[in-house]
């Protein structure tokens, strides 16, 4: 095995466990809201801040730094589109995660944990909208898997627009779940 095969076998096996890890959070939630198993959410949003710092935060570093390695061992250039925009879309989901869907999911956990340990109906429309949020972070992912594996050119005009269409329109359907979400209003006394 020589040491580009070794960091190649870092890079995906990380790839796998942080967007596979994430990818089904997101099922469960899915199927978690869809039934209004309210328990099985909570838990869900418990499992998802543990393993924010746990496991998504050193995988997604261990797919730059493997991949910035492997940019260095290969025969690959800096300047190659492919490699700018898989850089762009990692920076994009490792910031959303880090400045939205922690904190978001953090600021839930603070809520249930004064509310006795129990969604109400402010923190559960707060889950909704984290977790239609959370889409457009795989669709992104999702790209950026494809970009690796197909290495747009510049040449590839069709596959870019087709790219960046099913970006926005990603955008697009989160941003309108998120937003369509219902907010409670709270009890006056």
């Amino acid at each position: 095995m020589t040491w580009y095969e070794f960091l190649l076998f870092v890079h995906i096996a990380a790839v796998v466990i942080w967007v596979g890890a994430g990818f089904l959070l997101v099922v469960l939630a899915l199927r978690a809201d869809r039934t209004d198993d309210e328990d099985a959410l909570k838990r869900i949003l418990d499992d998802n801040v543990w393993l924010a710092t746990h496991l998504f935060i050193p995988a997604s570093l261990t797919v730059v730094v493997a991949g910035v390695l492997l940019t260095i061992d290969g025969p690959w250039e800096w300047d190659q589109l492919w490699i700018v925009i898989g850089l762009a879309g990692y920076l994009a989901t490792f910031v959303t995660g880090l400045t939205v869907l922690k904190p978001q999911g953090d600021r839930i956990a603070e809520m249930v944990a004064r509310d006795g340990g129990r969604l109400t109906p402010v923190s559960l429309a707060e889950a909704r909208r984290l977790l239609a949020l959370a889409r457009i972070d795989y669709v992104t992912l999702f790209l950026v898997i494809a970009d690796m594996a197909i290495k747009p050119t510049g040449d590839d005009t069709g596959l870019l627009i087709a790219m960046a269409a099913i970006w926005v329109a990603g955008l697009g359907y989160a941003i309108s779940r998120a937003r369509a979400v219902g907010q409670p209003r709270q009890a006056t006394t």
